[in-house]
């Protein structure tokens, strides 16, 4: 019987925990998810259309885009995620808001606070909503526990 390599092995060993905690195919579109929005964030501003410049639709743009990778990435897990996966996804996704707006110069655009912000709360109100919705589902599993 022929010898595993040890990269197979971890190949493999990879591959199982990233199936066995993961919806591959809803990581993987979490992950495109993240890269379109990343991709669209650096187009120079040139090419932009003038009405989508900065303007307070701008901020939502950002606020639905961060709230939209976040929830693709919290809808990738096998089962609900806890309090301490929420705040890894908090960090993460503002470490990647925040080099997102560090890059932008690079492209001819302007690094932006508010952007950060906006990119932020959409990140906080997706966690917020899941936390919470997953608090009422174990309350409701408690109290029908209780009545029985």
């Amino acid at each position: 019987m022929p010898r595993m390599s040890d990269s197979v092995r971890q190949h493999n060993m990879a591959r199982g925990w990233i199936g066995t905690t993961f919806i591959t195919r809803r990581l993987a579109a979490a992950v495109v998810g993240t890269l379109v929005v990343l991709a669209l964030t650096h187009i120079p501003q040139a090419v932009i259309p003038k009405p989508f410049r900065g303007n307070l639709f701008d901020k939502a743009e950002h606020a639905v885009a961060y709230g939209a990778i976040a929830l693709l990435f919290l809808r990738s897990f096998r089962r609900p995620p806890g309090v301490r996966v929420v705040l890894v996804l908090l960090l993460a996704g503002g470490a990647v808001a925040a080099l997102d707006e560090i890059t932008q110069p690079l492209v001819s655009r302007h690094a932006s606070a508010v952007d950060f912000a906006a990119d932020m709360i959409g990140i906080v109100l997706v966690c917020a909503v899941c936390l919470v919705t997953r608090l009422c589902r174990r309350e409701q599993g408690c109290a029908s526990a209780l009545r029985s």
